[in-house]
C-alpha cells in the first residue's frame, strides 16, 4: 500500500510538472509571436500565434492578434472573424471592439464600425481613438451634434490635438456658430502652425460674412 501512495503521489507531481511546463512553453510561445508581430514580422507572429491554437488553446490575446495580423494583410474577413472570436472569449476586450470597428470602417460598413467604437467607448470610457474614429464617421454622416460633442470628448482629453480642433471648427463653421468656429481655428495654428496659411484664411472669411 505504501509503494502504491509513492507511485501515485510522483505521478500526480509528474502531472503538475508537465502542466507547468506546457502552460509556461505557450507563454513563450505567446510572447515570441507578440515581439515578432511588433518587429513587423507577421509571418512568424501568425506561425508561432498559430501553433498555441493548434494546442487547443483558445485565448482572447491570441485571436486578438492572429485579427491584426489579417489586418495587416488586408484579409479584412479573417481579421473580424478572428476578432470576433477575441470578443466572445472576453466581452469587455475594448481594443478587439476598437479594430474591429476601424476593419468595419475600412469594408465600408459604417453603422458596425459605430456600433464597436461605441461598444469600446462603453468599456473605456477614456478611449481617445475611439472616440475620435466615430467622431469622423458622424461627421461624414452630417450629424454634426454628435460629431461635435465627441470632438469635444477628444479635446478634453487631449488639449493639444490639433485636428479634432480643426474638425470641430468647421463643424461650427457649417452650424453657424462663427464665434466658436473661429476660436478652434486659432487654437489649431496656436498648437501647429501648420494650419496658418489654410485657417488664416477662413478665419477672415468667416469675419467678413458676419458684417
Amino acid at each position: 500500500m505504501k509503494t502504491l501512495k509513492i507511485i501515485l503521489l510522483t505521478a500526480a507531481v509528474l502531472l503538475v510538472t508537465e502542466s507547468y511546463s506546457s502552460a509556461q512553453s505557450i507563454k513563450e510561445t505567446y510572447e515570441k509571436g507578440k515581439k515578432a508581430f511588433y518587429s513587423d514580422d507577421f509571418e512568424t507572429a501568425n506561425k508561432l500565434l498559430s501553433e498555441i491554437l493548434n494546442k487547443g488553446e483558445n485565448d482572447f490575446e491570441v485571436c486578438y492578434y492572429k485579427g491584426l495580423i489579417y489586418f495587416m494583410y488586408f484579409d479584412f474577413d479573417k481579421a473580424i472573424l478572428e476578432l470576433t472570436k477575441s470578443i466572445k472569449m472576453n466581452d469587455e476586450y475594448d481594443k478587439a471592439y476598437f479594430n474591429r470597428g476601424v476593419i468595419y470602417e475600412r469594408k465600408e460598413n459604417f453603422p458596425s464600425a459605430i456600433s464597436d467604437y461605441s461598444k469600446a467607448i462603453e468599456i473605456n470610457e477614456n478611449y481617445t481613438d475611439a472616440y475620435y474614429n466615430r467622431a469622423t464617421l458622424y461627421q461624414a454622416a452630417g450629424n454634426d451634434k454628435k460629431a461635435i460633442k465627441d470632438y469635444s470628448q477628444v479635446i478634453k482629453m487631449n488639449s493639444k490635438d490639433d485636428i479634432a480642433f480643426y474638425n470641430r471648427g468647421l463643424l461650427y463653421e457649417k452650424t453657424g456658430n462663427k464665434e466658436k468656429a473661429i476660436k478652434d481655428f486659432e487654437t489649431a495654428i496656436k498648437i501647429d502652425p501648420i494650419w496658418k496659411n489654410e485657417l488664416n484664411k477662413k478665419i477672415e472669411e468667416i469675419k467678413k460674412s458676419g458684417k
